[in-house]
């Protein structure tokens, strides 16, 4: 099987790089609506949790949320922070990799951001967190401005492409 992980993390570096001016944060009812159209149409709704999910639909992953099939790719549009808590992986932060998701806050979550580097310096994410976002945003390190939001919990997925027509790259702008 294929793993998708490094292109699910090229999908959330497209966006935070080329189309950040393309995304609405929304939690309203149309923040999966971007999920089972390729190419991308912009503008894109989405909310935090709708921003992990949609880059794992386009990276060819299963959808993080385990949701119910609307098409041949096995992704619902349902699915929040809460659900990707109890369908990922909890993982410690010494494993973390490049791909995983981190969640903020108690309970079912306040925020999630997707992994995109882990140096001696710290771990990077990708964050859609509010209007302008995507955007890079440190976790941790002692030299990096960061969230700083407690508890983190990381996350590990399935990232085993579900079949080879699922796997879309980012174009090269």
């Amino acid at each position: 099987m294929t793993d998708v992980k490094a292109n699910i993390v090229a999908w959330a570096r497209y966006f935070c790089e080329k189309h950040k001016a393309n995304f609405i944060y929304s939690e309203g009812p149309q923040r999966m609506s971007a999920l089972g159209h390729f190419p991308v149409q912009f503008p894109v709704f989405a909310d935090c949790s709708a921003f992990v999910t949609l880059c794992y639909w386009l990276g060819g992953a299963a959808d993080p949320n385990g949701g119910t099939a609307y098409n041949a790719t096995g992704f619902g549009r349902e699915g929040y922070t809460g659900t990707l808590l109890s369908h990922g992986t909890h993982i410690p932060v010494a494993e973390v990799q490049p791909g995983d998701v981190v969640v903020y806050g108690p309970g079912t979550g306040w925020h999630t951001a997707l992994v995109t580097d882990v140096t001696p310096n710290g771990i990077r994410t990708i964050s859609h967190g509010q209007q302008g976002d995507p955007s890079y945003v440190w976790v941790n390190g002692p030299n990096n401005p960061h969230d700083g939001r407690e508890p983190q919990t990381f996350l590990r997925f399935n990232t085993n492409a579900l079949n080879p027509s699922a796997i879309h790259t980012p174009p090269a702008e």
